[in-house]
Order: C-alpha cells, then structure tokens, then sequence
C-alpha cells in the first residue's frame, strides 16, 4: 500500500539493495541474504559468538524524477533499522555516488548485544519541498534482519505455549486423545493456545536451546519448530477467515473482532497478496474462500506464505547445509 503525503513525491520505484555483509570482518555467506524475502538470516548462522555486524547497501531512485524539473531541492538519502524487541534505533546517512546521480551507498554497523529477535532495515529519500526540508519523496520496501532462532509468534508479542503430558493431563481432558501427537493447537477464540506433549519421548530435549548441539540436531531441531509454527499460522489463518463479517453498510468483510485473528489475516495476506492494501486483500480472499476455482488458488498461496514467515526455507537450506558439512567431515575422517 502506497502512503500518501500532502506533497509531490516520487512516482518512480526506490529500491534498497544489501550488497555485502561483514561478521566480525568477514564477509557473510550469500546463503544466508535472500533478496527474494528481502531478509538477512543471521539467526541461521553455526555460531552466535559473534560481537559486530557491517551491512553495506546501495539505494537507487528514478533518475530522470531526480534530475530532470521537479519540486523538490537537495534529494539525500537515509538508512534507518528499528527493533521492537530491543526498543533500538539506529539511522545513519548514505553517501550520494559522483557517478549515479540518483543512487546513494553506505553501511551501518551493528553490535550484536544490542539486537534480538527480528529489526526492520529501512531506507528513504528525502528533499526540500516547498521550502520545507527534509521531507520525504520516496521509500524503499523494507529488509527484515533475524537474530534469534524462535519463529515469529503469531500474536502480538506471543500465543500461549505450554507442556502438558497429554495423556496424563486432568486439567485438559480433551489432550487424551492426541495423547501419540507431539503437539495440539487449542483454537480458543479469547485464548488460542499450543500445547507440546511432554509425554513423547524425545519431544522436550529436541525442542530446547539449539547452541552447542551437534549439527545434525541443529538441523532437527529447527526443522521441527519451524514445521510446528508454520502449521499453527496456516491453521489459525484459515479459523480467523471463517470469523470474518460483512459489514452491514458497506456489505463488504471486515477484520474479525478478536485481535488476535486480524494480526494472523494481515500478516499472511500481505505474503499471499503482495501488491494489495490490507482490506483489498481480505476483499480478494473471501471472494477466493467462496468461490469453487479460488478457494484452491488461495490456499496454494497459504503454505508458501505460512512456511515463509516462519523462515522454513532458510532454515531447511541451513539445515542442509549443516548435514553436508557432517558429510564432508566423516569423509575427510575416512
């Protein structure tokens, strides 16, 4: 969705570009920056005892808007990153290129104990517009940084997760019978709730901290929790578009009333329909719900949308990844 400003703005696409990333000096794997989900995996790497991390990016505008006769005066451009789960924030200027006249490059360096969980990378052009400076005339579309392991939860802050031996459990009678599953997703509407069994074996320390594990439990435990979590999305998604209501006056849907149902429909609808506004996508997927040919499309689109917010094909390539190193180290041991 396209914000509106009370000024000239761009028209023309910006567009943030992460050319290179260093650890501690050393450059990263391109395995682990991937521009299609615009996303830097430093969660998926072997070792977290790292202490600095330089992220070098280019940034480029419309030339022809930037050059040519337009309102504004003395376009430059900014980086920004925010973390929520750190209350962080940090911007630094990006450098205008004496050959490019409408692209910018720069770095921002970051200190590993002053991140966690996920940040938002950001940049924008800004210009004086009507003698007012600093104004901004175009943004580019966000990158994501991961820093912990833990799939985003999909509530505000988190559902509640809890251990339960199923079979043994008085409190809920109902988990008897999963009681050979290793978990079950309680879709109370005020309090939806995962249970993991503690009574399969193996569940409990598979599912703890992954550090200092051998790599192919590593690889295991992140495939498990990943698949766990993209399950929980893709099924609290489809319970949250049965609750949607037509509005009586527009007779068009509206968001559920539980809070917790509109944050899983906004995030999955705006992987599942990218170029939509929020309340577009939600028209677009009722009507697909309703409709024998689109249910189908809209569910195809659900599973790549669930697994990619959950970071499954980062994890399932480091997961890989992980496995072949093994290989290559019992053949060199051989």
């Amino acid at each position: 969705m396209r914000r509106v400003f009370p000024y000239d703005v761009l028209t023309g696409d910006v567009g943030l570009t992460i050319t290179r990333v260093l650890i501690d000096g050393k450059p990263l794997s391109t395995n682990y920056i991937n521009p299609d989900l615009m996303e830097v995996d430093f969660a998926g790497l072997e070792s977290a005892k790292w202490e600095q991390a330089v992220i070098e990016v280019s940034l480029t505008g419309p030339e022809l808007e930037l050059t040519g006769q337009q309102p504004w005066e003395k376009p430059a451009a900014m980086l920004q990153l925010n973390c929520g789960s750190t209350n962080t924030r940090q911007a630094v200027r990006l450098i205008k290129d004496s050959q490019a006249s409408a692209r910018w490059a720069g770095s921002i360096e970051l200190d590993r104990e002053d991140w966690y969980g996920r940040a938002t990378l950001r940049a924008f052009v800004h210009a004086t517009v009507e003698g007012v400076e600093h104004r901004i005339i175009g943004i580019a579309d966000d990158w994501t940084l991961s820093f912990n392991d833990i799939p985003p939860s999909p509530v505000n802050g988190s559902i509640t997760v809890t251990w339960s031996d199923f079979a043994t459990d008085e409190t809920h009678p109902y988990l008897k019978n999963f009681a050979q599953d290793p978990c079950y997703l309680r879709l109370d509407p005020d309090d939806p709730t995962l249970f993991l069994n503690r009574g399969f074996e193996g569940l409990e320390a598979l599912l703890v901290d992954r550090k200092h594990r051998p790599r192919a439990e590593r690889a295991l435990h992140d495939s498990t929790r990943a698949n766990m979590a993209s399950d929980v999305w893709s099924t609290m998604f489809v319970t949250a578009l049965e609750a949607v209501e037509t509005d009586s006056e527009t007779g068009l849907p509206d968001f559920p009333r539980e809070d917790w149902q509109t944050v899983v429909l906004k995030t999955l609808l705006a992987r599942i329909y990218r170029d939509l506004s929020p309340h577009d996508a939600l028209v677009t997927a009722v009507a697909a719900r309703n409709s024998a040919q689109g249910s189908g499309d809209l569910f195809e689109r659900l599973i790549p949308a669930a697994s990619g917010q959950v970071r499954l094909p980062q994890l399932l390539r480091t997961g890989i990844l992980l496995l072949e190193k093994d290989a290559k180290d019992e053949e060199t041991a051989q």
